[in-house]
């Protein structure tokens, strides 16, 4: 048949008719010879041994069990927490054995601090008693007094001292003993230092918040130092002082007569930790009311003083 051009091209040779043959593929190789098998080195096992030879139909022995029934059975439900704890591993000593071989030691560590001749606990404990309890009924009971009564010239003298500067007897012998006496505490916010509650000596002003405020109100303008920390101690112009203490809610503060020690701010630092501690909830609430309520607590640093003088 008549060839067709591709290209446009009318100077193109025609093209064959027929494609050439493909070349002839190579001769397949002939079968290995069957001397051939017996090429294996001695030393190796056969390759058909290790290919388990089918037995014949009914050939099954049933009465023998499987090789794979040789594995031990394990119990799926008891295996668990064995698996997930492991072995329990047995301690090296028990509570009540660690009881039997403590005891002694702490036993002779007790008796040994408590019966010791010298700094033994009864050596300090009792005298520590002794001396809370002379101390409690010093304050508390106005027939206990350290001091006898002063001299004719020392009294004569404070007279005259008493008549010269306007002032009492029992305030001149007040002052040369050295005594302290809280006349009033006042209970003021932390961060306003409003007036929260009080307590005082004089009846009059504990039961008035008028007559109250305006001794809390300048009492607190002094209070703040110029970096605005709060000052624990103020010595005042009519021979008394004021002790405060900052807490995380309120200041207490505690208008004292004489002379103020230790004691008095330890006592005064506990009153304040007992009123957060029992109404923490209570400051927490802005605009809870609590002038009566805290005025019991106020009362007790009211009776923090120093033993009776012998006026």
């Amino acid at each position: 048949p008549k060839a067709w051009n591709v290209l446009p091209f009318p100077s193109m040779a025609p093209s064959a008719g027929h494609p050439p043959p493909p070349l002839p593929l190579p001769a397949w190789p002939e079968s290995p010879a069957a001397g051939m098998a017996t090429d294996f080195p001695s030393n190796w096992p056969s390759p058909l041994a290790v290919i388990p030879s089918v037995q014949p139909s009914g050939a099954l022995d049933t009465d023998k069990e499987p090789e794979f029934a040789a594995v031990p059975k394990i119990d799926p439900i008891s295996s668990i927490g064995e698996v997930a704890t492991g072995p329990a591993e047995l301690p090296d000593f028990t509570d009540s054995e660690l009881l039997e071989a403590l005891g002694p030691i702490m036993e002779k560590a007790v008796r040994s601090s408590v019966y010791a001749n010298e700094n033994g606990i009864d050596t300090y404990l009792e005298p520590m008693l002794r001396a809370t309890i002379r101390r409690a009924l010093a304050e508390y009971s106005p027939s206990s007094r350290p001091f006898q009564p002063p001299g004719a010239f020392d009294r004569f003298r404070w007279h005259l001292k008493a008549l010269f500067t306007s002032r009492t007897y029992e305030d001149i012998l007040f002052e040369k003993t050295r005594r302290f006496q809280v006349e009033e505490v006042f209970l003021l916010d932390a961060n306003t230092l409003a007036l929260v509650s009080f307590a005082s000596c004089d009846p009059a002003r504990h039961a008035s918040v008028r007559r109250v405020s305006g001794t809390a109100q300048r009492l607190a303008l002094q209070l703040r130092d110029d970096s605005g920390e709060i000052r624990r101690y103020i010595e005042l112009s009519d021979h008394r002082h004021l002790i405060s203490r900052a807490g995380r809610h309120v200041v207490l503060m505690a208008l004292v007569r004489g002379q103020p020690g230790e004691l008095v701010s330890a006592d005064i630092e506990f009153a304040l930790r007992r009123i957060e501690d029992h109404f923490r909830e209570q400051f927490q609430q802005e605009g809870s009311s609590l002038l009566h309520e805290l005025q019991p607590f106020l009362e007790d640093c009211l009776l923090i003083q120093s033993p009776a003088t012998a006026a």
